[in-house]
């Protein structure tokens, strides 16, 4: 069994796994505008409320997915 630990990008502290929504994953693409030959991708580890909490504030309402659960 492989032990794998996140660590939020945002606030840097490790992220539960048994809190609901945790562990978010965002991926980052460059050069979205361009062929796929040109971007790269990168993804990065994030608790729900640190991500949500760098949203704008209309768009962190629209992302609420506490709410379906």
């Amino acid at each position: 069994m492989v032990l794998v630990n996140f660590e939020c990008c945002i606030c840097g502290k490790s992220i539960d796994r048994d809190s609901g929504l945790d562990p978010c994953a965002i991926s980052i693409y460059t050069n979205i505008d361009k062929d796929e030959s040109e971007q790269l991708e990168q993804i990065f580890f994030s608790h729900y409320r640190c991500f949500q909490g760098t949203l704008e504030s209309d768009l962190c309402a629209m992302m609420n997915l506490e709410d379906s659960n």
